[in-house]
């Protein structure tokens, strides 16, 4: 009874602690960079309306420029209306908390474009 209650107890810490985008289930790539050394996937299944033209999406970014690919992950909230957004939680450098535009960057804009859509069929 032992194993089965430390086994159980083990799954669910796991469960707390690992991040949820690790956990999607259905990434869709939305965009890459010419070259293909940038990409940018979210995770259909984490869409969500909040209203009032926002939704927020799990998705994370492949940067392959420097030889290694290096990943981040994201939980980022779009304002469709006014094409910003805002990264609700993320695991990579500390950047800008407030609304950004979202239109010099070419795979965030087309994250954007991808997701607001989704989330007019959830309305």
């Amino acid at each position: 009874m032992g194993r089965i209650a430390a086994l159980w107890l083990g799954l669910v810490l796991c469960w707390a602690i690992y991040p949820a985008s690790a956990l999607a289930t259905t990434w869709h790539s939305v965009a890459e960079s010419s070259q293909g050394q940038q990409q940018q996937f979210i995770d259909i299944d984490s869409v969500k309306s909040l209203g009032q033209g926002h939704v927020r999406v799990g998705s994370y970014y492949v940067d392959s420029r420097s030889g290694e690919p290096e990943r981040t992950d994201y939980l980022t909230e779009y304002d469709c209306d006014r094409r910003r957004f805002r990264d609700v939680e993320f695991d990579g450098p500390v950047g800008s908390q407030g609304w950004m535009p979202v239109d010099p960057d070419p795979l965030n804009s087309a994250a954007m474009e991808y997701v607001c859509a989704l989330a007019k069929g959830i309305e």
